[in-house]
């Protein structure tokens, strides 16, 4: 059962993985069209109508919060492989969470940023959690880290 859920959780990170990958590189090309048709579609009045004003904000802030988010889901497949191997309490596994922590407080800045430049609530909301999701990281790469110590000196005295 263990390792029937290990590798539904693997599947998926790896499905979210490359399919962030894929918008990623084609945002460039579709956003653009994405915009003006969510815009035909709901009217000039929504958000949406906020981008084409905004485009060129609008573009990086979201390439960039895209990698960002990318280079969490690369951080969760790393440590997934170590869940697989049974070997969890490892010091890449604390350098991940530490990263992804980071990742996250990128993802926070730039949606609070973004606030200043045309605001949404759906940019607050989207803070908050990723701003929650990094302190939760951080706090969580400590304990990882006191566990990883406890592991090492446990395996030296055996």
């Amino acid at each position: 059962m263990d390792s029937r859920l290990n590798n539904f959780v693997k599947a998926i990170l790896d499905l979210c993985f490359y399919f962030g990958l894929v918008v990623i590189v084609t945002i460039p090309f579709f956003l653009k069209q994405a915009v003006n048709l969510a815009v035909y579609a709901l009217g000039e009045s929504t958000e949406y109508s906020a981008i084409n004003d905004h485009y060129a904000y609008a573009l990086v802030s979201i390439m960039i919060a895209g990698i960002a988010a990318l280079l969490i889901l690369y951080e969760l497949r790393k440590m997934m492989k170590t869940v697989t191997d049974d070997d969890c309490f490892v010091d890449a596994n604390v350098k991940s969470l530490y990263r992804m922590g980071t990742y996250a407080f990128i993802i926070t800045a730039i949606k609070l940023l973004r606030c200043f430049v045309y605001f949404t609530p759906a940019a607050v909301v989207i803070a908050g959690v990723f701003l929650f999701a990094g302190l939760f990281s951080k706090v969580l790469a400590r304990v990882f880290d006191k566990a990883v110590r406890y592991k090492q000196e446990n395996d030296l005295t055996i």
